[in-house]
């Protein structure tokens, strides 16, 4: 089981899943499970990863310049430590 709080491109998901299967773990037997995914990193790790079960709980429809999930839930991090951008 993958889990990733938030998924936007899901360029980091995907190198996690790629490690498990360079461990012989069958695509098949994984999972990946987010709060929150954009759409494009929805059909990026299915169109990769074909095998693999997704489970979110919400699908926002892009990632803006910054590569931010619109609308998103802002920085999930800072939210979840409690914690401040330094931005």
């Amino acid at each position: 089981m993958v889990m990733d709080a938030t998924v936007a491109t899901g360029a980091a998901a995907m190198m996690a899943i790629r490690v498990l299967l360079d461990h012989d773990v069958p695509e098949e037997n994984i999972m990946l499970c987010s709060l929150l995914m954009a759409e494009s990193g929805v059909h990026s790790i299915a169109y990769a990863f074909p095998k693999v079960v997704i489970i979110t709980t919400e699908v926002d429809p892009e990632v803006n310049e910054n590569f931010y999930i619109v609308p998103g839930i802002g920085n999930f991090g800072d939210r979840f430590f409690g914690t401040e951008s330094l931005s």
